[in-house]
């Protein structure tokens, strides 16, 4: 029996013989083989893979009209996220939600219509930056092609997560959360949002994992001082506080945030133990001891280096500028601070 691919081709080469060269023809062809093959088993990439060749015959003129008309939905959602993050960054948390949920609502339909589905051939995803594929690719040796799907819908979902905690819907919020997870496995934030949910809700165990499977991504040292102060946290339900104070301390080396030090302060107001003036080489010696994470995941480290690298070989020195930062961040090698200062007197930053 011949396998998947095999029939695919074979049935692809197929269609594509009985082609005339003719658009009126070829269009109304090629739509009837999709409503002929809608119920077969490779359904989705015989549907997808007419629908590329349909596009590709196309006359320039109408393709250009069509390539006009999508520019200008993206144009039209771009503006729509816009005014949602606007909305959400003055606190009007009603306003921003009355905009996304119709918006996301779209999204819901146009996906359960096989809009950017995976296929034998493809994999769709709404990356929010080159960084953001590569770290993702780091831990995946899928062979198939990463597409950009054609709508934000990482961004779109993520946003509508961040609207539904704030108004405390929370099991809505979790649904939403995963749809922006599916859209983009690297996006931290949508993850620490999930994550968010099941504290809420009072499941640590779930809380745990979320933290777990965020860990790899965790790409910048500001994520890296979060996922250390949500560590502290997650120890502190467990009961193990010496340890969730030297994540929180250790959390303060990336970023010095203000949730930090009201955690210690909770844990010595609430437990009596006083962690506040723990050292940092202190706090490293516990979480080792513990068999904690620390720095971030030694194959994210390898992509950002990889990221540098390309960045540089085809000067996209914004990408790269913002790597560097981030590389030297980890690790205080000079190696990168040359680079960050070479890259700011290119882009006249410095």
């Amino acid at each position: 029996m011949a396998d998947g691919n095999e029939t695919f081709d074979r049935i692809m080469a197929h269609i594509r013989s009985g082609l005339t060269g003719q658009w009126d023809l070829d269009r109304a062809y090629l739509q009837a083989q999709m409503e002929a093959y809608k119920d077969h088993e490779l359904s989705q990439e015989i549907i997808r893979s007419c629908g590329r060749l349909m596009y590709e015959l196309t006359p320039e003129d109408l393709r250009a009209e069509l390539d006009q008309v999508m520019r200008g939905r993206d144009d039209q959602v771009t503006e729509t996220l816009n005014e949602v993050a606007h909305n959400m960054q003055t606190g009007n948390w009603a306003a921003a939600s009355a905009i996304i949920e119709p918006l996301a609502a779209t999204c819901d339909d146009l996906i359960d219509s096989g809009w950017c589905a995976d296929d034998s051939k493809s994999r769709y995803f709404d990356f929010r930056s080159a960084t953001d594929e590569i770290v993702w690719r780091a831990r995946n040796d899928d062979p198939r092609t990463v597409r950009r799907a054609t709508d934000p819908f990482a961004r779109i979902y993520a946003a509508l997560g961040s609207c539904l905690v704030e108004a405390r819907r929370y099991d809505e919020a979790l649904v939403a959360c995963e749809k922006a997870i599916r859209w983009n496995p690297a996006n931290v934030d949508a993850r620490f949002e999930l994550g968010v949910c099941h504290k809420v809700l009072g499941d640590v165990v779930a809380y745990g994992r979320v933290l777990d499977e965020l860990y790899p991504y965790v790409a910048t040292a500001y994520d890296l001082a979060h996922y250390h102060c949500a560590m502290g946290y997650l120890r502190i339900e467990q009961g193990s506080l010496q340890v969730a104070a030297a994540h929180l301390v250790w959390s303060l080396l990336f970023d010095t945030s203000s949730h930090a030090i009201s955690e210690l302060a909770y844990i010595k107001q609430e437990y009596g133990k006083d962690y506040t003036n723990m050292a940092f080489d202190e706090a490293l010696a516990i979480l080792v001891e513990a068999d904690e994470r620390v720095l971030i995941d030694e194959r994210t480290f390898q992509a950002l280096v990889q990221t540098l690298s390309v960045s540089m070989q085809y000067r996209d020195y914004g990408t790269a500028l913002s790597v560097a930062r981030e590389l030297y961040n980890f690790t205080g090698d000079d190696t990168y601070k040359d680079i960050i200062c070479q890259l700011e007197e290119t882009l006249g930053l410095g």
